[in-house]
């Protein structure tokens, strides 16, 4: 996706970080834009600041998880701009602390219902008026390099998330092959936002006690959210699917794939008779 004057972007979990980011950065370029986020006042608060710079910009309060409420969403969304071109799925919540073989099913749910449920609903919803104008599009899907790599962070169940979310964002690339709508996977590492906060606060006393529920410190010092933007949005104008932002994160992706290419080199010098 080349042109973003006169279009409209929908992006979700957008009150803060990363979606308000880009946001801002698409709206700079011209574009109107749809914020989404459960908050309802920092989501109004979120596009009030946007339209302060003159652009065209909406806050509407919706849960993700709920595909009702994301289906009434994208009619008022149609009604208001008229169409859309860029969906950029970014609402995600996170759990971090104890085991993963320990938390029940109310904890997979919200994380499931969110971080993977929510983007399966806002593509569902979103994906038709896309492909209605016959322009093309863009959608963009916010994963994490967790969701390539788990390593003793005690976030399992966010990282199953979010490779869930690389999967079906390959899927739907495979899909829309040929329609001119492309896809981005977003792979962040660490961001100076309030992520950990709010996910916080919206865990409640979900899974037992929160042993994180503020930022620690090696995230805190991540990099800075418009950076990120800037990075994404630089990427869904070259079409790239994989959008990594971290370089840093670039030696876990290698040693994933040593690993990953041992495995094979074993497969390839097995023999009948190793299996005892």
């Amino acid at each position: 996706m080349r042109e973003f004057n006169d279009r409209t972007a929908v992006i979700t979990g957008a009150a803060s970080g990363i979606g308000f980011e880009t946001a801002c950065r698409l709206a700079a370029l011209g574009m109107r834009v749809a914020l989404l986020d459960k908050r309802a006042s920092e989501v109004d608060a979120a596009a009030a600041r946007i339209r302060e710079t003159g652009a065209e910009a909406s806050g509407l309060a919706v849960d993700v998880a709920d595909a009702d409420a994301v289906e009434d969403a994208a009619r008022k969304i149609v009604a208001e701009f008229g169409s859309v071109d860029l969906l950029m799925n970014n609402a995600a919540v996170f759990l971090r602390g104890g085991e993963i073989a320990s938390f029940r099913d109310d904890v997979w749910h919200w994380l499931l219902g969110v971080n993977l449920l929510g983007p399966v609903h806002c593509v569902r919803s979103f994906l038709p008026h896309i492909r209605a104008h016959g322009r093309g599009g863009h959608i963009v899907n916010t994963s994490s390099i967790s969701g390539f790599v788990v390593r003793d962070r005690r976030n399992g169940v966010y990282a199953a998330t979010k490779s869930a979310l690389v999967s079906y964002s390959e899927a739907l690339l495979f899909d829309l092959e040929g329609t001119g709508i492309g896809v981005s996977v977003v792979l962040p590492g660490a961001v100076a936002s309030e992520f950990y906060e709010h996910s916080a606060a919206h865990r409640g006393a979900l899974g037992g006690r929160n042993e994180y529920p503020t930022t620690p410190p090696d995230t805190a010092a991540g990099m800075a959210p418009a950076e990120v933007a800037a990075r994404i949005v630089d990427g869904v104008r070259a079409n790239r699917f994989f959008i990594a932002t971290h370089t840093n994160t670039r030696p876990m992706i290698e040693q994933r794939h040593s690993e990953l290419m041992a495995a094979y080199d074993a497969a390839a010098q097995w023999k009948p008779d190793d299996a005892g």
